[in-house]
């Protein structure tokens, strides 16, 4: 179709579009004038003398058709002409970049390859119509391969597909610096746009624009969606658990171009299966797959995470994903600070006495008369006076209970440390419901309202309603899989367990919870006639740490009112607090920025290094070794930067063998040590080229629209030529191409005059 329009039309398509049209013979005003005229008397003596006997619309039809005839005719003989902006031949260069990527070996048509399509593009053959003798005719060919940095070739024949990663950013700046003895008409992409470098592509794509160098991109592959593929796209797991404690991973699993269909999941370890799952997703979906498993030993865990092959992959080699999970055998300190004897302060206790190694709960007890119970202590000193006084004190511990207890009970100075517990010391709070808790507890103005993620009522009246007692605990969408609200691993079981506890009580009823706080389970009134729902657990982020609210004050009915085998209750509140001191940092930490990088990739790390008060110190001397695989080491000096909002220190090291690494961190001031951390991170030997390999059909037209280029499917690649070609720059000058002499001028005249005579003689006229 395309040739059969440039043979009627004569010229390229960007000639009409880019070009001006004008007129050699330019006649004057009253030589058109005349014309018209003389026209005008032929058609009346033709068709609108009285004496011509045809009806009105038949003599609208032949008049149409010899006004139209005689006008194209005028038209032609004023001999119309395009004027063009052209480049001068071989004035200036054009870059070709040809992706050099391991992704360019997928064959998306089953039996030729990416790679392939390319070099059959790039063939320097003598035919006029080859993409690249026709590119040849006007410019300097300059021909790159790159997967990392751009490479110089010979030919086509050079490009091997063997490229570890791609880099799109780093070999347009390469191209560009290199390209300062002439001028750069334009610079010629073909990839898949596949891109998995961190480089900064926007601020390339600004350089270029910048100097007027358009980017034309030319797509290889199939787009997503085009071809049959499972790809195992992330795995998020936490990066560190206590020992003993369940790892909840969220696999992220694409299927592309199936139907329906089961795919099964298998974690394992060293080669060892640990657990296999199987789901249903639906053809094209994305989906979110949560895979739960415990640990068996302290140390650093290598978990890979595979999807079982399905039949017609385009590839397997994005089938897997690894994830590092460090389990510590530490012992965290929890301080639970209760205003009242209750039922819910015992239980709590007792269920974690059973099977709680790790978490040691220090708790203090306000009795009747006003004196305090304490357990779990050190020393006859510890908590002498009910609540740390000082930060420091407070900061030893990383979590803090708040039990039944008025806002009244703290000084303001106390209030203030608990907010900065949470805020800048990164400790997890969690509030219980009861007769002094929340608005009845008064918090409303304090620092504790600001961390809690539900608003306060600050009223108490109407809180003791009827209906305080009968409310059944509900999984919201957020805490069906999460690690706290998980009594069984089996989502139809876990629901089960919850529908199998008794009612709670719920003092006050807090019905908002702050934006960016998340729902974890409800509270659901189950009277004749009641309807009402609230949050009954929330929890969200609030500066370095975690707040939650737990709103119930009889969880202890878990336990009292079922069956001595039903553990639902130990393993809620063994959940709960295990969760609580997750993510609570250490006076000195670090890590890499990541868990998991390639061979090759930069690693970034970051330290952080405070005093008792969780102060950052910017004067340290923070020094990392770095243990490899192979059991070699290095060293890496960190360096402070105040513009970070956490972690003040940072190095980068750039890996060179897959495996394991350790990071131990030293910190000092002078002659004083100040302690050390360890962690480590994981340098995979899985491939990138082969995730997320679509052609980035978005990615390539945005790289062509920001620079003034344009984007091109494979088989569309010879209009590049034209958009190239005919472009208005320095190296360009404007040409004339003759219109009057197109084949569709003469067709129409014959079609005109053809139409005429028929229907003359139709008439009786002829």
């Amino acid at each position: 179709m395309d040739q059969l329009v440039q043979f009627l039309f004569k010229h390229e398509r960007t000639v009409f579009t880019k070009g001006r049209l004008t007129f050699e013979a330019n006649p004057s005003l009253a030589l058109i004038f005349i014309v018209a005229l003389l026209v005008a008397v032929l058609v009346y003596f033709l068709y609108v003398q009285p004496g011509a006997r045809i009806s009105s619309p038949a003599r609208s039809a032949l008049i149409a058709l010899r006004i139209a005839f005689i006008s194209l005719l005028i038209f032609l003989l004023m001999r119309p002409v395009i004027i063009v902006p052209s480049v001068i031949a071989h004035s200036s260069d054009v870059a070709i970049l040809a992706d050099n990527s391991r992704s360019m070996q997928l064959a998306d048509e089953k039996t030729r390859r990416r790679i392939d399509s390319l070099q059959s593009l790039l063939v320097a053959d003598e035919s006029d119509d080859s993409f690249l003798k026709r590119l040849a005719d006007k410019f300097r060919i300059n021909l790159y391969g790159f997967s990392g940095a751009a490479a110089k070739l010979q030919g086509a024949h050079e490009l091997a597909a063997d490229g570890t990663s791609t880099d799109l950013a780093a070999a347009l700046q390469h191209v560009v610096k290199g390209s300062t003895a002439r001028p750069l008409a334009g610079v010629v992409v073909i990839s898949d746009g596949a891109t998995n470098a961190p480089a900064d592509l926007a601020a390339q794509l600004r350089e270029l624009r910048a100097r007027g160098i358009p980017v034309y991109t030319i797509g290889v592959g199939s787009p997503a969606g085009a071809g049959t593929d499972a790809e195992m796209v992330r795995v998020i797991a936490p990066r560190r658990v206590l020992i003993g404690s369940s790892v909840t991973a969220e696999a992220l699993v694409r299927l592309s171009g199936y139907g329906p269909t089961k795919v099964r999941v298998a974690v394992s370890e060293n080669g060892r299966a640990l657990k296999t799952q199987e789901f249903e997703l639906r053809g094209g979906e994305t989906r979110e797959l949560t895979i739960v498993f415990t640990p068996p030993t302290a140390g650093d865990h290598r978990y890979t995470f595979a999807v079982t092959p399905l039949e017609g992959e385009l590839t397997i080699e994005n089938n897997t994903q690894e994830a590092l999970v460090q389990v510590t055998d530490a012992q965290p300190k929890i301080l639970y600070m209760e205003g009242e004897p209750r039922w819910e302060y015992g239980k709590l206790r007792q269920s974690l006495g059973r099977n709680e190694k790790n978490v040691m709960l220090v708790s203090v007890l306000r009795s009747a008369d006003g004196k305090f119970y304490r357990q779990g202590v050190e020393s006859d000193q510890d908590l002498k006076s009910g609540f740390p006084t000082t930060e420091e004190e407070l900061f030893k511990y990383q979590a803090l209970v708040l039990g039944s207890i008025e806002a009244n009970f703290f000084t303001f100075d106390q209030l203030r440390s608990i907010e900065q517990f949470v805020a800048r010391r990164g400790g997890g709070l969690l509030a219980l419901g009861g007769r002094f808790a929340f608005d009845a507890g008064k918090y409303a103005n304090t620092p504790i309202a600001d961390l809690l993620p539900l608003y306060l009522n600050d009223q108490v009246e109407g809180n003791g309603s009827s209906e305080v007692s009968n409310f059944k605990a509900v999984l919201a969408p957020r805490g069906r899989t999460h690690a706290i609200t998980r009594l069984n691993e089996d989502p139809g079981l876990n629901q089960k367990a919850w529908n199998e506890l008794p009612l709670i009580t719920v003092p006050e009823r807090l019905s908002s919870a702050k934006p960016g706080a998340t729902v974890l389970l409800e509270a659901r009134g189950v009277k004749p006639g009641s309807n009402t729902t609230v949050p009954l657990l929330v929890e969200e982020r609030y500066g370095r740490g975690r707040s939650l609210a737990l709103t119930a004050s009889d969880t202890w009915r878990w336990r009292m009112e079922l069956d001595s085998g039903n553990t639902s209750h130990e393993n809620f509140w063994r959940q709960m607090l295990r969760y609580l001191v997750s993510t609570t940092p250490n006076q000195i930490e670090v890590a890499a920025e990541r868990d998991t990088y390639a061979v090759g990739e930069p690693v970034q790390l970051r330290a952080d290094v405070n005093n008792s008060k969780y102060e950052t110190i910017e004067d340290a001397q923070a020094t990392v070794r770095l243990t490899k695989p192979s059991g070699g080491t290095g060293l890496v000096p960190l360096q402070f930067s105040s513009g970070q909002a956490t972690g003040g220190y940072k190095g980068e090291f750039t890996p060179d063998e897959a495996g394991l690494y350790r990071i131990d961190l030293t910190a000092a001031k002078g002659v004083t040590n100040l302690g050390t951390a360890q962690s480590s991170f994981l340098v995979s030997a899985q491939d990138r080229e082969f995730y997320n390999h679509w052609q980035n059909v978005d990615l390539l037209k945005r790289v062509a629209a920001e620079t003034g280029g344009k984007y091109y499917p494979l088989d569309k690649a010879n209009d590049l030529i034209e958009d190239i070609t005919y472009r208005d720059s320095d190296n360009s000058e404007p040409i004339t191409k003759e219109l009057w002499d197109m084949p569709i001028n003469f067709f129409l005249l014959i079609a005109l005059i053809s139409a005429e005579w028929f229907l003359r003689k139709q008439k009786g006229l002829a």
